[in-house]
């Protein structure tokens, strides 16, 4: 009768833990990257270059800049996320059982999570037209991390992603003839 109740409730068990896990180690991401990028423009990722009639004939990324960033979101994501796994998942009994009467009733089923890995980021970067004379260019951070859910001996893997946008430019061209 365990294993069978056993092996009916953990697909439950993972689907459940998988979706809030998501939310919050997306949501430790999100606020890493909030601290770590706050007050950060546009200027401090890419130097406009013109020529002398004020013309732009250069974009340049100021890689040093964009790789400390990217690495210390990395490092303040995985903290955030270490933390979670510290605290857990909880789910009320009566969700893990199923039925409309019973979810989100009962005692709360406290459900380990291992974070596996590090966190990697990646700046990326999107030209799109803006207008007949102008290109906006877009600047996001990419989190992605991989974090283990364990219910008892098993254990699945989620894998989570979080992108944000960083800063965001129009640039103006001239108009041609």
């Amino acid at each position: 009768a365990y294993l069978f109740v056993d092996s009916a409730i953990k697909p439950t068990i993972f689907d459940l833990s998988e979706s809030k896990l998501k939310y919050l180690a997306v949501q430790a991401m999100n606020d890493a990257i909030t601290e770590v990028i706050g007050g950060v423009e546009y200027s401090d990722l890419i130097k406009i270059l013109k020529d002398q009639s004020g013309r732009i004939t250069l974009l340049q990324a100021n890689t040093l800049k964009m790789n400390e960033l990217a690495m210390k979101a990395a490092l303040q994501a995985q903290d955030k996320i270490m933390n979670l796994g510290k605290q857990g998942i909880y789910i009320p009994l009566g969700t893990i059982i199923g039925g409309q009467l019973l979810t989100g009733k009962g005692p709360l089923i406290r459900i380990d999570i291992v974070p596996m890995g590090s966190v990697t980021s990646r700046f990326s970067s999107e030209f799109e037209t803006a207008g007949i004379n102008q290109t906006r260019h877009k600047i996001f951070l990419t989190l992605n991390a991989s974090v283990r859910i364990v219910v008892g001996n098993t254990g699945q893997l989620v894998n989570v992603a979080s992108q944000v946008l960083i800063s965001e430019t129009v640039i103006i061209g001239q108009v041609p003839n």
